[in-house]
Protein backbone atom coordinates (compact mmCIF):
# COMPACT_ATOMS: atom_id res chain seq x y z
CA UNK A 1 0.00 0.00 0.00
CA UNK A 2 2.75 2.27 0.68
CA UNK A 3 4.57 1.68 -2.26
CA UNK A 4 1.68 2.18 -4.96
CA UNK A 5 0.74 5.18 -2.73
CA UNK A 6 4.54 6.76 -2.99
CA UNK A 7 4.23 6.27 -7.05
CA UNK A 8 0.90 7.94 -7.05
CA UNK A 9 2.24 10.98 -5.43
CA UNK A 10 5.78 11.05 -7.34
CA UNK A 11 3.39 10.57 -10.52
CA UNK A 12 1.33 13.04 -9.46
CA UNK A 13 4.04 15.71 -8.38
CA UNK A 14 5.83 15.27 -11.91
CA UNK A 15 2.52 16.29 -13.48
CA UNK A 16 2.03 19.40 -11.51
CA UNK A 17 5.79 20.49 -12.17
CA UNK A 18 5.40 20.23 -16.10
CA UNK A 19 1.79 21.98 -15.53
CA UNK A 20 3.33 25.19 -13.83
CA UNK A 21 6.03 25.55 -16.33
CA UNK A 22 3.49 25.28 -19.60
CA UNK A 23 1.33 28.14 -17.60
CA UNK A 24 3.53 30.83 -16.49
CA UNK A 25 1.50 33.65 -17.70
CA UNK A 26 3.05 35.98 -20.25
CA UNK A 27 3.04 38.84 -18.29
CA UNK A 28 5.69 37.12 -15.87
CA UNK A 29 7.77 35.80 -18.88
CA UNK A 30 7.88 39.71 -20.63
CA UNK A 31 8.68 40.93 -17.00
CA UNK A 32 11.98 39.19 -16.81
CA UNK A 33 13.49 41.35 -20.00
CA UNK A 34 12.15 44.69 -18.73
CA UNK A 35 15.39 47.00 -18.29
CA UNK A 36 15.84 48.31 -15.16
CA UNK A 37 16.34 52.01 -14.76
CA UNK A 38 20.11 52.78 -14.12
CA UNK A 39 20.33 55.74 -11.13
CA UNK A 40 21.41 58.62 -12.14
CA UNK A 41 19.52 58.88 -15.36
CA UNK A 42 16.51 61.15 -14.51
CA UNK A 43 17.22 64.82 -13.92
CA UNK A 44 17.59 65.76 -10.51
CA UNK A 45 15.23 68.90 -9.25
CA UNK A 46 16.46 70.23 -6.20
CA UNK A 47 14.00 70.95 -4.02
CA UNK A 48 14.29 73.61 -0.83
CA UNK A 49 12.86 72.30 2.14
CA UNK A 50 10.14 74.98 3.80
CA UNK A 51 11.07 76.50 6.85
CA UNK A 52 10.77 74.57 9.69
CA UNK A 53 7.57 75.77 12.10
CA UNK A 54 7.47 75.37 16.01
CA UNK A 55 4.76 72.18 16.80
CA UNK A 56 2.99 72.95 19.77
CA UNK A 57 3.61 69.81 22.32
CA UNK A 58 0.29 67.77 22.01
CA UNK A 59 -1.60 65.59 24.96
CA UNK A 60 -1.00 62.08 24.92
CA UNK A 61 -4.27 60.31 23.80
CA UNK A 62 -5.71 57.67 26.36
CA UNK A 63 -4.26 55.36 23.89
CA UNK A 64 -1.38 56.35 23.81
CA UNK A 65 -0.68 56.19 27.81
CA UNK A 66 -2.25 53.29 28.35
CA UNK A 67 0.17 50.34 27.18
CA UNK A 68 -1.14 46.74 25.84
CA UNK A 69 -2.32 44.61 28.05
CA UNK A 70 0.54 41.27 28.74
CA UNK A 71 1.20 38.18 30.16
CA UNK A 72 2.96 37.63 33.55
CA UNK A 73 6.37 36.53 31.37
CA UNK A 74 5.50 40.19 29.83
CA UNK A 75 4.78 39.45 26.58
CA UNK A 76 1.83 40.58 24.17
CA UNK A 77 -0.63 37.53 24.17
CA UNK A 78 -1.72 36.65 20.64
CA UNK A 79 -4.89 36.35 19.66
CA UNK A 80 -6.65 33.11 19.64
CA UNK A 81 -6.97 31.44 16.34
CA UNK A 82 -10.91 30.80 15.35
CA UNK A 83 -12.56 28.86 12.64
CA UNK A 84 -13.64 32.31 11.08
CA UNK A 85 -10.10 34.15 11.11
CA UNK A 86 -8.61 31.14 9.37
CA UNK A 87 -11.62 30.51 6.96
CA UNK A 88 -10.11 31.17 2.90
CA UNK A 89 -11.85 30.38 -0.30
CA UNK A 90 -8.46 30.90 -2.40
CA UNK A 91 -8.49 27.97 -5.00
CA UNK A 92 -5.48 25.42 -3.53
CA UNK A 93 -2.64 23.61 -5.58
CA UNK A 94 -0.24 21.17 -4.82
CA UNK A 95 1.96 23.24 -3.21
CA UNK A 96 -0.52 23.37 -0.20
CA UNK A 97 -0.97 19.77 0.57
CA UNK A 98 3.26 18.61 0.57
CA UNK A 99 2.52 18.28 4.50
CA UNK A 100 0.68 15.20 3.41
CA UNK A 101 2.13 14.07 0.38
CA UNK A 102 5.21 14.14 1.62
CA UNK A 103 5.17 13.60 5.53
CA UNK A 104 1.48 12.88 7.05
CA UNK A 105 0.09 10.29 4.30
CA UNK A 106 3.16 8.07 6.02
CA UNK A 107 4.11 8.59 9.23
CA UNK A 108 0.51 9.88 10.51
CA UNK A 109 -0.28 13.30 12.37
CA UNK A 110 2.54 15.51 13.81
CA UNK A 111 3.04 13.97 17.59
CA UNK A 112 3.10 17.67 19.25
CA UNK A 113 0.22 18.76 16.97
CA UNK A 114 -3.11 20.11 18.93
CA UNK A 115 -6.09 17.76 18.70
CA UNK A 116 -9.43 19.80 17.69
CA UNK A 117 -11.94 17.63 19.08
CA UNK A 118 -15.21 20.00 18.57
CA UNK A 119 -16.76 21.36 15.56
CA UNK A 120 -16.96 24.84 17.16
CA UNK A 121 -13.81 25.97 15.34
CA UNK A 122 -13.70 24.17 12.32
CA UNK A 123 -16.80 25.61 10.47
CA UNK A 124 -15.97 27.77 7.49
CA UNK A 125 -14.49 27.54 4.10
CA UNK A 126 -11.05 24.95 3.19
CA UNK A 127 -8.67 24.03 0.87
CA UNK A 128 -9.06 20.31 0.05
CA UNK A 129 -7.35 17.43 -1.76
CA UNK A 130 -8.99 14.24 -2.80
CA UNK A 131 -6.53 11.12 -4.29
CA UNK A 132 -8.51 8.92 -5.66
CA UNK A 133 -7.06 4.97 -5.86
CA UNK A 134 -4.62 5.52 -3.50
CA UNK A 135 -3.17 1.97 -3.88
CA UNK A 136 -3.61 1.93 -7.44
CA UNK A 137 -5.67 -1.51 -7.69
CA UNK A 138 -8.69 0.16 -10.11
CA UNK A 139 -6.61 1.66 -12.56
CA UNK A 140 -8.31 5.09 -11.66
CA UNK A 141 -5.55 7.17 -9.89
CA UNK A 142 -6.27 10.58 -10.15
CA UNK A 143 -5.76 13.77 -7.82
CA UNK A 144 -8.79 16.21 -7.62
CA UNK A 145 -8.47 19.98 -6.09
CA UNK A 146 -11.30 21.55 -4.23
CA UNK A 147 -13.08 23.85 -1.59
CA UNK A 148 -14.64 22.25 0.83
CA UNK A 149 -17.66 24.73 3.19
CA UNK A 150 -17.90 23.32 6.55
CA UNK A 151 -21.05 23.76 8.32
CA UNK A 152 -23.56 23.32 11.07
CA UNK A 153 -23.82 22.18 14.49
CA UNK A 154 -22.30 18.71 15.70
CA UNK A 155 -25.77 17.03 15.36
CA UNK A 156 -26.64 19.02 11.80
CA UNK A 157 -24.03 19.73 9.64
CA UNK A 158 -23.25 19.89 5.54
CA UNK A 159 -20.25 19.85 4.03
CA UNK A 160 -20.33 21.73 0.32
CA UNK A 161 -17.75 20.67 -2.15
CA UNK A 162 -16.50 22.99 -4.81
CA UNK A 163 -14.97 20.79 -7.35
CA UNK A 164 -11.91 22.87 -9.35
CA UNK A 165 -9.72 21.00 -11.21
CA UNK A 166 -8.43 16.99 -11.68
CA UNK A 167 -5.51 15.33 -12.73
CA UNK A 168 -5.35 11.99 -13.98
CA UNK A 169 -2.21 10.21 -13.36
CA UNK A 170 -2.60 7.39 -15.70
CA UNK A 171 -2.39 9.79 -18.85
CA UNK A 172 -0.61 12.27 -17.25
CA UNK A 173 -3.82 15.36 -18.41
CA UNK A 174 -5.90 17.96 -16.20
CA UNK A 175 -8.92 19.14 -16.38
CA UNK A 176 -10.55 22.47 -15.25
CA UNK A 177 -13.92 21.05 -13.48
CA UNK A 178 -14.99 24.48 -11.68
CA UNK A 179 -18.28 24.78 -13.81
CA UNK A 180 -19.38 21.54 -12.35
CA UNK A 181 -22.00 21.58 -9.83
CA UNK A 182 -21.24 21.51 -6.08
CA UNK A 183 -22.00 18.32 -4.39
CA UNK A 184 -23.50 18.25 -0.59
CA UNK A 185 -22.64 16.02 2.19
CA UNK A 186 -24.79 15.88 4.84
CA UNK A 187 -24.09 14.17 8.71
CA UNK A 188 -22.93 14.79 11.87
CA UNK A 189 -19.94 15.34 14.78
CA UNK A 190 -18.80 11.86 15.77
CA UNK A 191 -15.89 10.92 17.93
CA UNK A 192 -14.08 13.82 17.60
CA UNK A 193 -14.49 13.65 14.02
CA UNK A 194 -17.12 13.86 11.05
CA UNK A 195 -19.13 11.62 8.46
CA UNK A 196 -21.30 13.10 5.78
CA UNK A 197 -22.90 11.14 3.24
CA UNK A 198 -24.03 12.74 -0.34
CA UNK A 199 -22.70 11.71 -3.75
CA UNK A 200 -20.57 8.84 -1.47
CA UNK A 201 -19.51 8.64 1.98
CA UNK A 202 -16.58 11.42 3.81
CA UNK A 203 -15.08 10.79 6.95
CA UNK A 204 -12.86 12.74 7.91
CA UNK A 205 -11.40 11.43 11.28
CA UNK A 206 -8.82 13.84 12.45
CA UNK A 207 -8.60 17.59 12.74
CA UNK A 208 -5.50 19.41 14.35
CA UNK A 209 -3.76 22.21 14.60
CA UNK A 210 0.18 22.69 13.97
CA UNK A 211 2.22 25.84 13.90
CA UNK A 212 -0.74 28.59 12.93
CA UNK A 213 -2.73 26.48 10.51
CA UNK A 214 -5.71 24.00 10.65
CA UNK A 215 -5.89 20.39 9.33
CA UNK A 216 -8.11 17.31 8.79
CA UNK A 217 -7.38 13.81 7.11
CA UNK A 218 -9.82 11.19 6.63
CA UNK A 219 -11.79 9.47 3.55
CA UNK A 220 -14.36 9.10 1.06
CA UNK A 221 -15.85 6.30 -0.55
CA UNK A 222 -16.90 7.61 -3.71
CA UNK A 223 -20.20 5.80 -5.59
CA UNK A 224 -18.54 4.05 -8.38
CA UNK A 225 -16.57 2.47 -5.19
CA UNK A 226 -13.21 3.82 -6.08
CA UNK A 227 -12.10 4.24 -2.65
CA UNK A 228 -9.85 7.96 -2.26
CA UNK A 229 -7.72 9.83 0.89
CA UNK A 230 -8.87 13.08 1.87
CA UNK A 231 -6.91 16.08 3.35
CA UNK A 232 -7.94 19.44 4.09
CA UNK A 233 -5.87 22.59 5.46
CA UNK A 234 -6.45 26.16 6.03
CA UNK A 235 -5.48 29.12 5.69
Amino acid sequence: MKKSLIAVLIAANLLMLVIGILTIPPNLRGAAGKKTPVPGDEQTVAVTPPPEEETPPTTPSSEEETPPATTESGSIPEPEETGVSLSTEERPDLGDFLWYTEDVAYEGVPSDANIIDNIGSLTGSWKALIIYDPDNQHDAGAMEFLNVALEGTEESLSLTLDWYRIFWLNDGEGFDVSDMEDSVFSGKWENHGLWASGPGTIRLTQFYSYKGKQYAVGTMDTPDGIPANVALVRP
